[in-house]
């Protein structure tokens, strides 16, 4: 009978990757291991660019409420002299305003989001990778011990199964050449005797080698049903580990949408306000409005006489 792999040290209701057996299917699980990991650093990578781009995002758009054109400044030179700004009024420079404060809200709105895709959605991600590391350095370790253990368990066996078959064939062939010489007429009595006395010593030799080929044969049993039992141990370890990366995952990528449906009342607000402040632009408006801001200028055209009124004569003193 040749040794072969164990099942035994299996549960009933084995997990997913406990299902797995033999030292090869190490490195089918190692390779998992492996890829999960580098994608799980590259998720992370990926929402680390997210986050820079939402943080780029509302640095610009605060930059740009204090820049020149937003402040109505034609350059910075002008705001190095302390010079007045260009004066817009009335309803439009409302709007314009409310554009500006909208604008900033929604760039907070990019910040958070920026700390919440670093906090939790990379961080999470982040703290799964040590865990991974470890065991699939573990497996690596593992491999090597098993491979070199069973390896070396079967090439032992396969050596004395060798000999133990090569004495055999060699018992066998004496004994044909003994059962010949025993038919044939002229055969001498002592050449027979010799060849009988050599096969039984051959025969206890070959008991000797048959015992030592068993017990090889054993031993790789033995090695193959211990290799099994670890890897059941080890095997429902990767498979917690693996099941609780690919939860990560899912719960960060959850969170990850949730950030972004919430984005979406955010703007919808600040396009409702601003509609009503565009809406609510009135040219006439803005210019009475600018006209009633230079009343002094109204009242010294209103002291002034009318160039068709009729001069006034001279008032006349009493006589």
């Amino acid at each position: 009978k040749e040794a072969g792999l164990s099942r035994g040290g299996f549960s009933e209701n084995p997990v997913a990757m406990e299902r797995l057996c033999g030292v090869e299917s190490i490195s089918a699980v190692q390779r998992r291991f492996s890829d999960g990991l580098e994608v799980l650093k590259c998720m992370a990578d990926f929402f680390k660019e997210i986050a820079d781009i939402e943080r780029h995002y509302a640095n610009a758009v605060t930059r740009l409420m204090n820049s020149t054109p937003f402040n109505f400044r034609l350059n910075m030179v002008v705001k190095w002299l302390g010079a007045d700004t260009y004066v817009e009024v009335g309803t439009l420079k409302t709007a314009w305003d409310k554009m500006g404060a909208e604008l900033l809200k929604l760039a907070q709105v990019h910040a958070e989001k920026a700390e919440q895709y670093t906090t939790n959605v990379r961080q999470p991600l982040m703290e799964c990778v040590p865990q991974m590391e470890e065991l699939r350095k573990k497996l690596k370790i593992k491999e090597k011990t098993y491979l070199y253990n069973t390896e070396d368990a079967k090439k032992r066996h396969i050596r004395e199964k060798q000999r133990y078959l090569a004495m055999s064939d060699q018992c066998s062939d004496i004994e044909k050449k003994i059962n010949f010489m025993k038919e044939a007429p002229a055969a001498p009595p002592p050449v027979i005797s010799r060849q009988e006395s050599r096969l039984e010593s051959l025969k206890k030799e070959l008991g000797t080698l048959e015992a030592i080929y068993l017990n090889t044969q054993k031993e790789v049993e033995r090695i193959n049903s211990l290799v099994e039992k670890e890897l059941v141990t080890l095997y429902k370890e990767a498979h917690e580990v693996e099941l609780k990366r690919v939860n990560t995952i899912k719960g960060c990528l959850q969170t990850f949408t949730t950030s972004l449906s919430n984005t979406a009342p955010a703007y919808l607000e600040a396009m409702r306000q601003l509609i009503v402040c565009v809406d609510e632009i009135d040219g006439d408006a803005d210019i009475n409005k600018f006209v009633e801001s230079h009343r002094e200028l109204l009242q010294m055209q209103n002291d002034q006489p009318s160039p068709t009124s009729p001069p006034q004569p001279p008032p006349t003193s009493p006589p």
